[in-house]
């Protein structure tokens, strides 16, 4: 049996790779992103312009309540943080009224594709609450239209699976529902 010198050992230990963590640090150092930038990245704040507006953007009245818990997560937002996600909820700053906008993107192609308009409670506490007033959607889906219901069940599903929103009022929703084929109408058709 051999043995090997200490000095042979400490050889050994100072040629092995970087672990995957400790690369990404080194890469990182060398990044020419700024603190500002990365933050700006993450952010959840819808920036007007800098998305690729609906193609031919549909819009219905709603008038679905809402609690103040899903208020709260719906303002949160969400950034997808890897290639995995597909989705982007970004929150639009409210208008003179307090009217917000939380605008669903599909991230890869920065398109928007729906957009939640959302009403506050009044401050008179008459036992009013948060309304989502209406919903805006893309109208023409790769040459494919879905009418308001289908809009709002495939908008409320990204929020439930996104944000984890109740939305009690409203039933559960299987998945098979998004995206459902027969929803859909062909444009144009002849």
């Amino acid at each position: 049996m051999t043995s090997h010198s200490n000095t042979e050992q400490e050889e050994l230990t100072t040629v092995l790779p970087m672990t995957d963590s400790e690369s990404d640090v080194e890469e990182d150092k060398n990044s020419n992103v700024n603190e500002e930038e990365m933050k700006k990245w993450l952010a959840t704040t819808y920036d007007r312009g800098s998305r690729k507006p609906m193609k031919e953007p549909l819009t219905a009245p709603w008038g679905l309540p809402i609690s103040d818990a899903d208020v709260e997560k719906l303002k949160v937002g969400f950034k997808s943080q890897s290639m995995d996600d597909k989705w982007d909820m970004l929150i639009e700053d409210p208008d003179e009224n307090g009217n917000i906008s939380i605008h669903i993107i599909r991230n890869w192609l920065q398109e928007e594709c729906y957009i939640f308009h959302i009403v506050p409670k009044p401050s008179n506490d008459d036992g009013s609450c948060t309304m989502i007033q209406s919903i805006t959607w893309e109208g023409n889906k790769a040459g494919l239209q879905c009418d308001a219901e289908q809009a709002k069940k495939e908008a409320v599903m990204l929020f439930r699976g996104h944000l984890h929103c109740e939305f009690e009022t409203l039933p559960h929703y299987p998945s098979s529902m998004f995206w459902d084929s027969k929803a859909y109408k062909k444009l144009n058709a002849k």
